[in-house]
């Protein structure tokens, strides 16, 4: 056997090479990303659950999402938004149903190997009025991990705002306030303002999150104790 491989063609003895690298390099990412795999070991493990998720594949990422979803999830849910973030989206969607108090839910799908798969999501429904500018509430928000397994990386916060006089809203990102972090604001089709940011782990609670007018005005101003939280902000009285 040895004889043989040494009497092969060097081209063939390194496209057979090849051949068994992209079979491995296949066959470990199949591992990882399929349905039930490691990856989803991990997210179930970070969930606390005690059987494995199987977070199916799809592709596009609105089919990654409607799948773990399940069928019912566009009955229930309309998409407002989808934004771009870190080789993935961020799916904004609200309940079709028209009902008091506001809602808004959030649902994060990552581009793999083998297709888009959902990593993360939670949402919040406010009882009371509707955000908008007649709502006591100048925003809403929301604040969760970006990835459910251990260890946690970065944090997303993000919301609803109802007064539209807020043009920035910011995170003081240490004890100094010598570190700011600015939200994304981004007005949907239907009318819609919906804010989020990205926070890195190194940013840790308590901290304030401070929304402000064009003329620099604080117009709201919260401060955040829990990593898991959401609620509503009235408006700062002048």
């Amino acid at each position: 056997m040895l004889n043989l491989v040494r009497r092969m063609p060097r081209s063939a003895l390194m496209a057979g090479m090849l051949v068994v690298v992209i079979i491995l390099a296949y066959s470990t990412i199949y591992v990882i990303e399929k349905p039930g795999g490691i990856a989803d070991w991990r997210i179930s493990k970070g969930m606390g659950l005690t059987e494995t998720l199987r977070v199916p594949l799809g592709d596009t990422p609105e089919e990654a999402i409607r799948q773990f979803r399940g069928s019912s999830f566009e009955q229930i849910f309309k998409t407002i938004l989808q934004e771009p973030l870190h080789g993935g989206i961020l799916q904004f969607s609200k309940r079709l149903q028209n009902h008091s108090g506001t809602d808004l839910r959030v649902d994060i799908a990552k581009k793999l190997w083998l297709g888009w798969k959902w990593t993360s999501g939670g949402g919040y429904s406010i009882g009371g009025d509707k955000m908008d500018a007649s709502s006591d509430s100048a925003l809403s928000y929301m604040m969760m991990p970006m990835r459910l397994e251990k260890p946690k990386g970065d944090f997303l916060i993000f919301g609803e705002i109802g007064d539209t006089s807020i043009t920035h809203i910011v995170v003081k990102g240490d004890e100094r306030g010598t570190r700011e972090y600015e939200a994304e604001i981004v007005k949907t089709d239907e009318g819609y303002v919906v804010w989020y940011m990205v926070l890195p782990a190194s940013v840790s609670v308590p901290f304030d999150l401070q929304a402000y007018t064009d003329q620099n005005e604080l117009r709201a101003m919260l401060t955040i104790t829990t990593e898991r939280e959401n609620g509503s902000i009235g408006r700062q009285s002048n």
